[in-house]
């Protein structure tokens, strides 16, 4: 399952705009089973599972793997935990996010998140490929 967020922002004036989630079928698959699963299906090529790979990733989809789905490098994240929930010996609370900063003894960390547009090679190649088979009449 996969939540479909979007968050608009406008400059000046500086405005936060939130739709509302739309929860669609999707999967995170675990990194043994990404070749025989995407790769197989001719979604994504050898270059871009390394690429993926080499961060230590793996890849999830949001769709449907037969109807073209959205395929994106994901990583687990440690900052996954709800970061604005905090327990010392002596407290528990919520750290209240509109004084800045994060919660006690947490330090901010850059996430370094690289988001992907667009179709994969993998995708782009099959498209192409169906495309020839369309226009040869063997579709």
């Amino acid at each position: 399952m996969a939540f479909d967020q979007r968050v608009f922002v406008s400059f000046n004036p500086f405005y936060v705009y939130v739709a509302q989630a739309d929860v669609k079928p999707g999967c995170v698959l675990r990194s043994s089973n990404v070749a025989s699963v995407l790769r197989d299906e001719k979604l994504v090529t050898e270059n871009e599972i390394r690429a993926c790979r080499r961060n230590r990733n793996t890849w999830a989809y949001v769709g449907e793997l037969n109807k073209k789905p959205q395929l994106t490098c994901v990583y687990q994240s440690a900052d996954a935990q709800n970061e604005f929930v905090y327990r010392t010996p002596d407290v528990a609370g919520v750290f209240d996010d509109n004084q800045g900063g994060s919660a006690p003894g947490v330090e901010p960390v850059s996430t370094g998140k690289a988001i992907k547009q667009g179709l994969t090679e993998g995708q782009m190649e099959l498209m192409r490929q169906q495309a020839i088979e369309f226009e040869n009449g063997e579709m």
